[in-house]
């Protein structure tokens, strides 16, 4: 009875949440991830099957976070001039035509220029966060992010076991069809969009040469967003550079983890992350402060646990599904946290060009942390760079806990 109660509770609150154009992302999201998670658990081995080596790997992801770094710039002007909905109609073209050149790859040079155009045509992402903010009740922000986080992630639960059987039985074939389909639900994605997004933020002022100068009277604002910006930008990235660089080929390569295995992975995660996300979704919390800090103390501890199978005799596969778990919750509880802050910080009307300048730094602190991540995981040892890792992560959640408590 409690149960019955409890999820028609949960029901009617989501869907109050998922109304007009915080539903129609969530779902177009939805439909991303489809099929994202057939090839993205994947995507460092692809690219080694199609020559490249782990330094390769590094400098890939480099060249990607930093296009997309460059793009964001004319992305967060034009989201806050001609609106949200313009900015993420184009964008969403050029990601939809990006998929198919995915699947005709045929070495990891070509794959890499495809890489690094993919990234610049995602300059709509600040679009995508200001309309989503204009859009989240205030009353309810860290709960609509919660359900953001969850819609997204539901296809993660069975598409990666999905994915690592088609690249199991077909090789490289198998990720080309993930990337045809891709393509195809991109386009699906941009009808929704079309059809399915209100514009919610017109500028009455026109003059283009304003959006840079005017944010000169927004600088206590931009302050404290920007001491959120090295949390996300810099230290957490630092901290998940070896294993977003060689998770895949770590627990694939080095502990001998089967790719279904590794699907099942991913998998399991979400499942967890979904599960406790619907949990906490269900209650009032006002220290979601408190919360992200343990969590990204939780998160830091699982990358160190993460070695212990390169290390000793132990469940490679039982520590890397347990670590992946509370890691994936972490992140989620991390991310609600922060976009809730930030939603509260950001003025309306500045929000596209401050997310753009958040993005920017993320891209260019994400490259760096690949760097980073080749170096250490190349020259040390894929032991002790998770180790290392782990002490960063450490370091940033003092950090963050510095930044709640100086406001």
């Amino acid at each position: 009875m409690f149960s019955r109660r409890f999820l028609n509770e949960y029901f009617i609150e989501a869907r109050s949440l998922l109304s007009g154009n915080v539903g129609v992302m969530a779902l177009s999201w939805f439909l991303f991830t489809l099929s994202g998670s057939l090839v993205q658990p994947f995507f460092s081995v692809y690219a080694k099957e199609l020559g490249a080596s782990d330094l390769d790997l590094a400098w890939m992801r480099t060249l990607g976070m930093l296009s997309l770094g460059l793009s964001l710039i004319p992305g967060g002007l034009i989201t806050d001039y001609i609106g949200r909905v313009k900015t993420i109609m184009i964008g969403t073209t050029g990601i939809a035509i990006v998929q198919f050149m995915y699947a005709l790859a045929r070495d990891w040079r070509e794959f890499a220029i495809i890489w690094v155009l993919d990234s610049a045509m995602h300059f709509y992402q600040p679009a995508l966060s200001a309309i989503v903010m204009d859009s989240m009740p205030r009353d309810k922000t860290f709960k609509g992010f919660i359900l953001l986080n969850i819609v997204p992630s539901i296809p993660w639960l069975f598409m990666p076991v999905v994915g690592g059987i088609l690249y199991q039985e077909l090789g490289v074939t198998g990720v080309r069809i993930g990337f045809i389909l891709s393509g195809v639900i991109s386009i699906m994605v941009l009808i929704l969009r079309m059809r399915g997004f209100k514009e919610t933020y017109s500028k009455k002022d026109k003059d283009f040469s304003k959006l840079v100068f005017e944010l000169s009277g927004y600088r206590p604002v931009l302050l404290k967003a920007f001491k959120i910006y090295l949390f996300t930008a810099l230290l957490w990235q630092l901290a998940f550079g070896v294993l977003n660089t060689y998770g895949a080929i770590y627990a694939i390569e080095v502990l001998g983890i089967r790719k279904p295995e590794w699907g099942m992975v991913n998998s399991a995660s979400t499942m967890a992350s979904i599960a406790w996300s619907i949990l906490i979704f269900r209650f009032t919390l006002t220290n979601y402060r408190k919360l992200s800090v343990i969590s990204s103390l939780l998160a830091s501890v699982s990358i160190a646990v993460i070695s212990l199978p390169y290390f000793f005799k132990v469940n490679a596969l039982s520590v890397v599904i347990i670590c992946n778990v509370v890691i994936s919750i972490s992140n989620n509880i991390i991310s609600a946290a922060i976009s809730t802050m930030l939603t509260r910080i950001l003025p309306q009307e500045i929000r596209g060009r401050a997310v753009s300048f958040q993005r920017i730094m993320e891209n260019v602190g994400a490259a760096f942390s690949s760097m980073v991540a080749g170096i250490l995981y190349v020259s040390l040892n894929p032991g002790f760079s998770l180790i290392l890792s782990s002490l960063i992560g450490t370091a940033s959640m003092l950090y963050l806990l510095y930044v709640f408590k100086t406001g």
